[in-house]
């Protein structure tokens, strides 16, 4: 595997869970870990939480993520998520800024696992998402919302055997609309409900494209305290000027987690998953998951194409036990030789 990540040590947990407070204000965690294209990574996670007016109404919230490399490689980002207005409106944004290394793949599921080249990129992104319900009944789990993006980068290619014009160097702004139905009992630890959301994308400026995405998500109770979840997530993207990094895949951490979010992008893609979770002990739960992958540059051909799996295991730590909010690490073999590990806040789905 051209990219694999070894954790090698996790420094130390802090977060206030020795006093006795009805309400927990924020969480951190250092981190520590290896890549062979980054080398050594370090950084850390800091979660502010607000307390809501009234009880019974959603907690907001705010992320953020440093990490630098022994490379010289930079990012940060944060991730604002506010529930406004008795939960009426909900604004999951988020902002990040990014010196970093990324290698390029040739699309298609069939495409090959290696990289073909890599780039430097230094990168500027936004994203503000407005979600409500104003107008629906309140029994109704459903929301509406509108979508502004904002995107700028410099590439520096390692060669010239992508020519393209979605390599070059440019901005664009994004804006679109989305459509939720939201009915799980928790946000970051759901045990039962559905959900399902629709999102259309278009983006003017030195690109011009479009993307649409369909979420789908059911979770329910089974033995010993389990939770069973399974997601279905569609991808598109349309257009003469797509950057490499807006073709339909994975993300590497949250859908087919493991792998570099480059790696079988295609005009479409179709990511499913099954996994289940259990509370442990303490602060800590665990989880197994398969998942599977395939992408093309239309549907047909899509669901021709070779059927990429992915089995694993993972470990979670309570940063907010209230909030049911975790850190978690999962490890996992894609196509049975290929080890990936991730990182990451939230659950993957």
């Amino acid at each position: 595997m051209k990219r694999i990540i070894v954790l090698l040590s996790l420094l130390f947990f802090v977060q206030n869970i020795f006093a006795e407070k009805p309400f927990q204000r924020f969480s951190a965690l250092p981190f520590l870990a290896y890549s062979e294209e980054t080398k050594l990574q370090y950084g850390g996670m800091f979660l502010l939480f607000f307390k809501p007016v009234e009880g019974g109404q959603k907690t907001s919230s705010i992320d953020f993520v440093a990490m630098g490399t022994t490379e010289n490689q930079y990012q940060f980002r944060t991730k604002p998520h506010f529930y406004l207005w008795q939960d009426k409106l909900f604004i999951p944004s988020e902002f990040s800024i990014s010196k970093w290394r990324g290698s390029l793949y040739e699309h298609s599921s069939s495409g090959n696992f290696d990289a073909v080249s890599g780039y430097e990129q230094t990168h500027f992104y936004g994203s503000i998402p407005v979600e409500m319900n104003f107008g629906l009944p309140s029994f109704l789990p459903m929301r509406y919302g509108v979508l502004f993006k904002g995107d700028y980068r410099e590439n520096d290619l390692d060669s010239s055997i992508y020519e393209s014009t979605s390599l070059q160097d440019g901005s664009f702004l994004g804006f679109g609309y989305s459509l939720t139905f939201d009915n799980r009992d928790n946000t970051n630890w759901p045990t039962k409900g559905f959900y399902t959301r629709f999102e259309e994308n278009f983006y003017l400026g030195d690109f011009s494209f479009h993307t649409e995405e369909l979420d789908l998500r059911t979770y329910f109770p089974i033995i010993w305290n389990t939770t069973a979840a399974l997601g279905v997530l569609w991808r598109q993207s349309r257009g003469d000027e797509i950057p490499f990094d807006y073709f339909s895949g994975s993300d590497g951490t949250s859908r087919f987690r493991g792998i570099d979010s480059g790696v079988w992008n295609d005009t479409q893609a179709l990511i499913c998953q099954i996994e289940l979770r259990k509370t442990l002990f303490w602060r800590l739960a665990g989880t197994i998951f398969f998942e599977t992958f395939q992408s093309g540059s239309y549907f047909s051909e899509m669901l021709r194409e070779k059927i990429h799996t992915s089995v694993g295991f993972g470990g979670r730590l309570a940063l907010n036990k209230s909030e049911s909010l975790y850190a978690r690490g999962d490890i996992s073999l894609i196509d049975g030789k290929h080890i990936g590990l991730t990182i990451y806040l939230r659950e993957a789905f």
